[in-house]
């Protein structure tokens, strides 16, 4: 039987883009579609989780839902930067999409007291899986920023506006997900445990 995803056009370490372009698997463009696929793998593997451990969460769920699907519009424009295929961008990443992002992200910040500190390490393991998601945001956008340099003409500024705020939203959402106890740094715990203490 033949497979569905395996083509073997791959072997020779190259790889044909949306729009027909044939690249290394170390071009830059692709190391921004890998660190987008790291990406949307952590957010569906976090949702997954609240689904499983915390379902009263139907809101935070259904919004990881449509971040989901961001990624794939991310992913086609990056895909085809030039639009050479327009019939499959039938949905394009706007405005719209950010205020949605940063609507969310102040609505669970309106229900937060953060300390004034920074924040150490998560306090539960659905908030360490929050701020993983907000780290693979962050190496993604680092990615399409070096993307951007090569090809000036893919610099739309909703989406690295979007990219920039999306690691914010996570950050936030791990501190929400703390349900108020959270783990600010004490730089006195940074000091050598004592030979009597060990």
């Amino acid at each position: 039987m033949k497979s569905l995803v395996t083509t073997k056009k791959g072997d020779s370490g190259t790889t044909s883009t949306l729009d027909g372009a044939f690249l290394r698997k170390d071009h830059p463009l692709l190391e921004a579609l890998g660190a987008l696929d790291t990406l949307r793998a952590q957010t569906a593997l976090l949702r997954t989780q609240l689904q499983e451990h915390r379902p009263e969460a139907a809101r935070e769920i259904e919004f990881l839902w449509f971040l989901l699907h961001t990624c794939f519009l991310l992913g086609s424009a990056l895909a085809d930067p030039h639009t050479r295929k327009p019939e499959w961008h039938p949905v394009r990443l706007e405005r719209k999409h950010l205020e949605s992002l940063e609507a969310e992200q102040a609505r669970l910040e309106a229900c937060l007291r953060l300390p004034r500190a920074f924040i150490v390490c998560a306090s539960n393991s659905l908030a360490a899986q929050a701020d993983l998601t907000a780290s693979s945001v962050r190496a993604f956008e680092r990615r399409l920023v070096a993307f951007q340099q090569m090809a000036p003409e893919f610099n739309d500024p909703v989406y690295t506006a979007y990219v920039n705020r999306l690691s914010d939203y996570f950050f936030i959402l791990a501190r929400f997900l703390e349900d108020g106890i959270h783990h600010a740094v004490d730089y006195a715990k940074a000091e050598p445990p004592s030979r009597e203490s060990a």
